[in-house]
C-alpha cells in the first residue's frame, strides 16, 4: 500500500468475496492511512448462485440450505479519505452504491496524516520498490541452474 500511496493514489479499489465488519474496518483504515477514497465491491450471492457440488455444502455459518439462503452477504462500501462512509455498506441485496466524491477531501486528509509526506520518517524508514518484471516463483533442480532474477534482463 505504501507504494501506491507514494504514487499519489486517489481511489483505492478493493474487491472481495466477503464484506465482514472486520473488512469494513480495514477499508476505513486504508482510507485514512492513504488519504484516498476507498471503494470496496463485495460479492452478494444466494445459494442458487453457487454450483451444485458436495464441497459447497453450508457449514454452521449458513444452516439454511434453501435456494434463496444468503451465501455471501455483500457489504460494498465507499469511504472518504477522512474516514467517513459515503455509501453503504450494502448487506441487503445485490445492487449498486454510488457517492459524490469531493476531491478536496484528499488534501484535507493529508493535512492530518500523510504517511508518505510530513508524517513519514525517511531518515529511519525507506521503501524500495523494484519495478523490474521478475518471476514470482523460480524452481531449481540439480540438473538446471537457476536464473538470477535479481538484475534486470534486457530482452
Amino acid at each position: 500500500r505504501t507504494s501506491s500511496y507514494g504514487q499519489g493514489i486517489e481511489l483505492y479499489c478493493a474487491p472481495t468475496a466477503g464484506g465482514s465488519k472486520e473488512w469494513q474496518s480495514s477499508m476505513m483504515h486504508i482510507a485514512i492511512e492513504g488519504g484516498c477514497f476507498v471503494m470496496s465491491a463485495c460479492q452478494f450471492c444466494v445459494r442458487k448462485d453457487l454450483p451444485d457440488h458436495a464441497d459447497y455444502l453450508f457449514t454452521d455459518w449458513y444452516p439454511e440450505q434453501h435456494e434463496e439462503a444468503v451465501a455471501s452477504q455483500g457489504g460494498s462500501v465507499i469511504i472518504s479519505p477522512l474516514g467517513k462512509i459515503l455509501a453503504g455498506p450494502n448487506f441487503e441485496s445485490e445492487g449498486l452504491i454510488t457517492a459524490d466524491l469531493d476531491l478536496g477531501d484528499i488534501a484535507r486528509a493529508k493535512l492530518y496524516f500523510d504517511v508518505v509526506g510530513h508524517c513519514s520518517r525517511p531518515d529511519i524508514f525507506n521503501l524500495r520498490v523494484n519495478d523490474n518484471q521478475n518471476k514470482p516463483v523460480t524452481f531449481v533442480s540439480k540438473s538446471v541452474k537457476a536464473e538470477d532474477d535479481s538484475e534486470p534482463q534486457n530482452k
